[in-house]
């Protein structure tokens, strides 16, 4: 589930209640009270990784490849959207993270330091604040992503992760059933939460006592105790990625060329590149 995580310290010198914030416009309006306010971006884009731009366009029922499997990378809301994004970078409401993405050393050392107002991330990044961000303890806060317009979706799915037993492991059926076991039980899914911090696959757990009680993610967000209610009102806001043949290939030269020409450098428009990309994947 992705969120946007805001430090409230910034929003509130900015007098900005996140919780007014409904659409990308009323995000790009806070960011002016943010810059005037607080001399700091409201926030940043990853330009040499996927997360704030596919999760902006899976928002809108888009991304590199529609359900039948046709090349849409570079599709009108996708062309629009990375317009919006090179927009919000021209006029300082985003800054182009340090270092390229949101797992740079440079980024972690630059929020840190209450460098932004607020970052779009899936919700296992509420890891990465506790591991490599300790000074915003107690400073951030979880709210459901701007929608493009009254009433539209608010979060977008963006995982990663796989996990695989391979034919070789001695022991096939045991690891194979461990696995299920691990992933699939309800069991797994309440330490999923209580031990790594990622939202469970599982929906039948999300309600239970022991993702309500504290632990150390409760603790470092502001709203850390309504973590879960929150996920509740965006479950079914998601909308699904799908992956083809060549969805890596796609995924590569957004984050190897796209976004850096479009957002980095601006050597080239959004279309320009999307196409130039599209083309490639055709050959």
């Amino acid at each position: 589930t992705t969120v946007m995580f805001y430090n409230m310290d910034i929003m509130k010198k900015a007098g900005v209640d996140p919780a007014s914030i409904k659409t990308w416009e009323d995000y790009r309006r806070a960011g002016k009270k943010v810059r005037e306010a607080a001399g700091k971006p409201m926030g940043t884009v990853e330009t040499n990784d996927s997360a704030t731009f596919l999760s902006m366009i899976s928002q809108q029922g888009s991304g590199y490849y529609s359900k039948n499997g046709k090349l849409i990378l570079n599709s009108k809301t996708n062309t629009d959207t990375l317009n919006y994004v090179k927009d919000m970078v021209n006029d300082k409401t985003l800054l182009p993270a340090p270092g390229g993405g949101h797992h740079s050393e440079e980024y972690y050392g630059f929020m840190n330091q209450g460098g932004a107002a607020s970052v779009l991330m899936p919700i296992w990044y509420m890891g990465r604040f506790i591991d490599y961000m300790p000074d915003l303890k107690g400073k951030m806060a979880i709210y459901p992503m701007p929608a493009w317009k009254e009433g539209g979706d608010r979060s977008a799915g963006l995982g990663g992760t796989a996990t695989v037993v391979p034919k070789q492991a001695e022991h096939l059926k045991l690891a194979k059933e461990f696995l299920g076991f691990a992933k699939g039980s309800k069991e797994g899914n309440i330490k999923l939460w209580t031990v790594l911090g990622f939202d469970p696959l599982r929906w039948d757990v999300w309600d239970s006592k022991e993702l309500k009680e504290k632990n150390k993610y409760t603790d470092f967000f502001r709203n850390g105790t309504s973590i879960f209610s929150s996920l509740l009102e965006i479950k079914d806001e998601i909308n699904p990625i799908y992956l083809y043949e060549d969805f890596s290939k796609a995924a590569d030269l957004v984050v190897r060329q796209v976004l850096f020409d479009a957002l980095k450098t601006q050597e080239k428009t959004p279309k320009e590149a999307l196409d130039e990309a599209a083309e490639q994947l055709e050959k």
